[in-house]
């Protein structure tokens, strides 16, 4: 997720229409810049190869759990109409890859669910059903990241990632050792310890 704000003005973005690596492009309606949202910076246009500011965290859910925390919610429709199937069971059932693509990269199975994130500069990629029900990976020598999914979360569910120096398990909990925090699977997040816990981990589901 991206700030809108660049250079002291707040853009307007689209789609573009057009895909780079079968990801979406956006435009920007202030100056017709074109921005990947896989890299966050513009690929064409007056703002070419600068980059967006990242926001820190952000969250995918489903519309039922959007509108059970915020009822207010209003919704642009066309005529009324909702789309109330998933648009993308054939895309997932299917071998395929997107528009005709192969993958070269054969660690990982063909459209397999994964969370994404940058360290130091450097990305990486950990499938789902590596870290179902919580697990802890030791990232560099920089410390370790903990990622979390319950073993019945839909394909939109966001997964919770934070970073700190170790973690461990504990009596059939997660604990962060710096802080003392510990991780309550009811409400996805860690409570109690000093200075508020380990730090969130900026990444992305995909």
């Amino acid at each position: 997720m991206y700030s809108r704000e660049y250079e002291g003005s707040t853009l307007r973005f689209e789609p573009s229409g057009g895909l780079l690596h079968a990801s979406l492009v956006m435009q920007d309606k202030e100056t017709d810049s074109y921005w990947s949202i896989m890299t966050g910076d513009s690929i064409a246009g007056l703002y070419k190869k600068t980059p967006l500011r990242e926001l820190p965290v952000g969250k995918k859910v489903q519309w039922k759990d959007w509108v059970a925390e915020h009822p207010d919610t209003l919704v642009l429709s066309v005529d009324g109409i909702e789309q109330g199937s998933f648009g993308y069971e054939h895309y997932f059932e299917s071998d395929q890859g997107f528009a005709g693509l192969e993958a070269k990269d054969t660690r990982l199975e063909t459209k397999q669910p994964i969370y994404s994130f940058l360290f130091n500069g450097k990305p990486y990629a950990v499938p789902f059903g590596a870290f179902v029900g919580g697990a802890a990976f030791s990232v560099e020598a920089a410390g370790e990241i903990f990622l979390y999914r319950p073993a019945d979360a839909a394909i939109f569910y966001s997964t919770h990632a934070y970073r700190s120096s170790r973690f461990e398990k504990v009596d059939g909990y997660w604990r962060d050792t710096s802080s003392g925090a510990r991780f309550d699977p009811a409400q996805a997040a860690f409570t109690g310890g000093q200075a508020g816990g380990p730090d969130k981990l900026s990444g992305f589901d995909t």
